[in-house]
């Protein structure tokens, strides 16, 4: 079926604002990935409910929502088509997108037809969907989701995950199957409503929080490396402002113990000015080998900026940018060091300077974890000893534990 309206604002002059439809945009601190429904409320009931219980506060969250009386289905733009300007932005700024909608199905069959560019998430949800009980099949062609131009695969990354809910699927989250507006804004839903967000939100790879309540007190996350050549990534932000002295946020490869490791330290200073430096802990003594202030990065309270650390042999490389930008292709730092040649773990270190005089605790929040290539690790949560197994391929992210105290 065509589209009644070739574009947004062919449909925006023709329809009114707060009485055919709304929009609705939501972007947490710090979000990274996208939860949306552009053919909510009524267009594809059920869709939109579904976006925003998934995004929780977690992750920015739009919806576009039909509310006519009737007619909704002339409200729909087609995603490789869809150009309304919010909705874009806020896909765009993000680096994961998921995309909700609704589909017929067949009678009485709830099922989940998936599909998408980033093929890698895709199959996380696939695979935690069905632990969970709930039919997944292979998204049809025109329902695939894997047109560059469709919206789930604008965001930054340039690939996204497209959720078709056939009605069957939607009408089990509501109360005897009622997907009217009173029911669906009434706030009532099922468990399985419930147990399917938690099931789509369980393959997010979810934010590490590290509450650093005291100066001068490193506090690692580690992983057992793959090898001693590695190339890691992140993103990470604190909540507030350096005072007094720097944050330092590190990558850490080749740890053999906090007194042996190499770092790709992110400063931020009491100035908002951001520093990159690789350097080396030996014996318990650290040393600056390369690096210094990053032109054109500046913190702010919340700010998210990506990091990546790259060691292969005797080359150490770094390079940082703000998460909500594309990759630079040059690296800011590199230089090399023999020093330390066994694999031993990586991860993550948080620290405040000892002349910090922030209110305590600084918030440091680290997310989209990603090691190059097939791996399988074990988490260990710094240094409580509480382990978590991960099955690891290329381009997935890994969950970075949340530490409050050490």
């Amino acid at each position: 079926m065509a589209d009644t309206y070739p574009s947004y604002a062919a449909l925006a002059a023709a329809e009114t604002e707060g009485v055919a439809y709304t929009r609705t945009a939501l972007t947490p601190t710090g979000a990274t990935w996208a939860s949306i429904a552009i053919h909510g409320g009524a267009i594809e009931a059920g869709s939109g409910e579904m976006a925003r219980e998934v995004a929780a506060n977690r992750m920015a969250y739009f919806e576009f929502a039909g509310i006519k009386s009737s007619g909704n289905t002339d409200l729909h733009l087609t995603s490789t088509v869809y150009d309304e300007p919010m909705g874009i932005g806020l896909v765009a700024a993000s680096r994961r997108c998921l995309a909700f909608h609704g589909y017929a199905g067949v009678d009485g069959v709830p099922e989940t037809a998936i599909g998408g560019l980033d093929t890698a998430l895709v199959q996380k949800v696939t695979t935690a969907l069905q632990a969970r009980g709930f039919a997944v099949v292979l998204a049809p062609s025109e329902i695939a989701g894997t047109d560059p131009l469709n919206i789930c695969n604008k965001n930054l990354s340039g690939m996204g995950v497209q959720l078709e809910l056939s009605r069957a699927q939607r009408a089990e989250f509501f109360p005897n199957g009622d997907l009217s507006r009173a029911m669906r804004e009434s706030g009532q839903r099922t468990a399985v409503f419930y147990e399917y967000a938690a099931a789509i939100r369980s393959a997010y790879a979810g934010q590490g929080i590290v509450s650093m309540g005291s100066i001068n007190v490193s506090r690692y996350t580690l992983l057992p490396a793959p090898s001693a050549d590695i190339d890691l990534t992140a993103t990470v932000s604190t909540d507030q402002l350096a005072a007094g002295g720097s944050h330092f946020l590190n990558l850490v490869g080749r740890h053999a113990d906090t007194s042996n490791n190499y770092l790709a330290r992110l400063e931020f200073t009491t100035t908002g000015a951001v520093a990159l430096t690789i350097r080396k802990r030996l014996a318990g003594t650290e040393t600056s080998l390369a690096g210094g202030t990053v032109a054109g990065l500046t913190h702010a309270a919340g700010a998210r900026f990506a990091i990546r650390f790259q060691i292969t042999g005797s080359t150490l490389r770094t390079k940082a940018w703000p998460a909500i930008q594309v990759e630079p292709v040059a690296w800011n730092v590199e230089t090399a060091d023999t020093s330390l040649t066994a694999a031993g773990q990586i991860g993550m270190r948080s620290l405040l300077s000892t002349a910090n005089t922030n209110a305590l605790p600084v918030i440091a929040a680290w997310d989209d974890v990603l090691v190059a290539g097939p791996q399988r690790f074990t988490v260990t949560r710094s240094v409580n000893g509480i382990v978590k197994p991960h099955a690891v391929t290329t381009g997935v992210r890994l969950a970075v534990p949340t530490i409050t105290a050490l």
